[in-house]
């Protein structure tokens, strides 16, 4: 089993080794599977526990949390979706469809990343700005420069599905 030149080995299952999953044809698989596994565990975990938005939202009543529970679960449901969609186009071989979910995903991020911003600064109390809502926005922000750099400065080859022998 060879998965570059640089490494071959002998043992039948065995893993890659770290570097392989940061290789040119093999960066956009590897943010799309990182991606993936998160959006599964912030889904899951927000629609059990609606209530760990207020680790990143400010709630004054009980109407408020119950508002919130309801956004929570309906959002971490789009979240857990988004996941599978996101798991699955690792597989699509057709490079221009892969290149239209990347550029939907760097603008969804990035005007995600100014609406948290823009509450932020507003100091309105809606965002909350500990640790987690500042957080929140360095994640967006990650994924915003990640799929930011998919778009606009990675080769047409890169889109299309490396073929590899395991």
């Amino acid at each position: 089993m060879s998965y570059n030149s640089n490494y071959n080995s002998t043992y039948r299952g065995a893993s890659p080794p770290l570097s392989y999953y940061f290789l040119p044809r093999q960066r956009l698989n590897t943010l799309l599977a990182v991606h993936s596994i998160s959006s599964f565990l912030i889904g899951t975990i927000g629609y059990i526990h609606p209530s760990t938005a207020m680790l990143f939202f400010s709630m004054e009543s009980a109407r408020e949390f119950g508002v919130a529970r309801v956004l929570s679960r309906l959002y971490c449901s789009l979240i857990f979706a988004q996941g599978i969609m996101i798991w699955r186009a690792r597989k699509i071989n057709d490079g221009e469809i892969k290149r239209v979910f990347i550029l939907a995903y760097f603008l969804c991020f990035l005007f995600s990343t100014v609406a948290l911003i823009v509450e932020h600064l507003s100091n309105e109390g809606i965002v909350d700005g500990k640790f987690f809502g500042v957080a929140k926005i360095m994640a967006m922000m990650g994924l915003t420069a990640g799929y930011g750099w998919f778009t606009f400065f990675q080769p047409p080859t890169v889109f299309a599905l490396a073929h590899h022998s395991y």
